[in-house]
């Protein structure tokens, strides 16, 4: 779908199109009859538009005229999810299953969530193209749910701040930030759970279903799957985190067909929740001043003694050890 809008604007500036399939299999009849293409042509398409359309932000541009549903199913499944929240989870787990070289990284933080647009191969100059689209389609996500500009979402761009800044900030409602460490969107709290307008019940429970089976067909062939998306599930949720029967649900998977799932890509889920609370854990010594009580409670323990035990284990020093470190580390 990508190329196939990058054809439509070229043709509809009257530029001749045909350089776009110079040099590589594809053809224009070929592109028109849909499907997927491989990634090297796609690469050269792009760049290949970009040239043409010189002058124009490309990915900005493909962004405000695309919707989730370019996605495929992972898209048709964020439009219907009960949540941001639900949406963005989904996106992470089954981003994968849309585009391979291109890794979506979430995690919940003391504020909200943060969405990482990571690149899992080298595309050169176009991964600017990537993340400016990729940005474009979570804004018009968040405010279609929304139903308004949201404008205390952070945009944060790993470049620095150039000639061509002022673009981002009128192509984004919110606050654009330049020199971080990773493309990233940070959304706060009081957005992702409120309820999404176009929440289908039996449409939701349908596009979980056919994911989760592509998940499966995935997991025979390739990578750990399953390993990617229970991380993801408990890595955003909100505290307490889910357990293992809440997890297999969403999956629509039994508790144990789960288990032989994970002891296949050799991890349980006892391990994956151990590692999720004690990240959960670090995030709060880290940036709040919630006393080791508190945050055990929040996090779902019963007795602060299990807390500081698990800690331990996880992290190789106490709670209180850890945050004093991260005090002299930022001082």
């Amino acid at each position: 779908m990508y190329a196939r809008l990058i054809m439509r604007e070229v043709e509809q500036r009257d530029i001749d199109p045909s350089p776009l399939f110079d040099g590589i299999a594809l053809g224009r009849d070929e592109l028109m009859r849909g499907g997927d293409i491989r990634l090297a042509d796609f690469l050269h398409v792009l760049r290949t538009g970009d040239r043409l359309l010189s002058g124009e932000q490309l990915g900005f541009l493909l962004g405000r005229k695309m919707h989730v549903f370019a996605m495929g199913p992972v898209g048709a499944g964020l439009a219907l999810a009960p949540s941001l929240r639900d949406g963005l989870q989904l996106l992470e787990g089954y981003a994968r299953l849309h585009a391979t070289y291109i890794n979506i990284v979430a995690s919940s933080t003391t504020r909200g969530l943060t969405v990482r647009i990571l690149y899992e191969r080298e595309t050169g100059y176009v991964e600017r193209l990537h993340t400016q689209t990729a940005v474009m389609l979570l804004q018009q996500y968040l405010e279609s749910v929304l139903g308004a500009p949201i404008n205390d979402v952070r945009y944060r761009f790993a470049m620095p701040e150039s000639d061509d800044s002022d673009e981002y900030r009128a192509a984004l409602s919110g606050i654009v930030e330049f020199g971080a460490e990773a493309n990233e969107v940070c959304i706060p709290h009081r957005w992702l759970d409120l309820p999404s307008p176009f929440y289908h019940a039996e449409l939701w429970h349908q596009a979980q279903i056919s994911l989760a089976r592509s998940l499966k067909e995935q997991s025979e062939t390739k990578g750990t799957p399953f390993t990617q998306h229970v991380s993801t599930l408990l890595r955003t949720s909100d505290t307490p985190i889910p357990d293992m029967a809440d997890v297999a649900f969403r999956l629509h998977i039994s508790g144990r067909t789960l288990n032989r799932h994970l002891r296949a890509e050799n991890t349980s889920f006892r391990q994956l929740k151990s590692r999720a609370l004690a990240s959960h854990a670090k995030l709060y010594l880290r940036e709040t001043d919630h006393s080791v009580e508190a945050i055990a409670g929040t996090l779902g323990y019963r007795d602060t003694a299990n807390f500081r035990r698990a800690f331990r284990k996880s992290v190789g020093c106490s709670p209180n050890e850890y945050r004093i470190s991260m005090k002299i580390a930022d001082s």
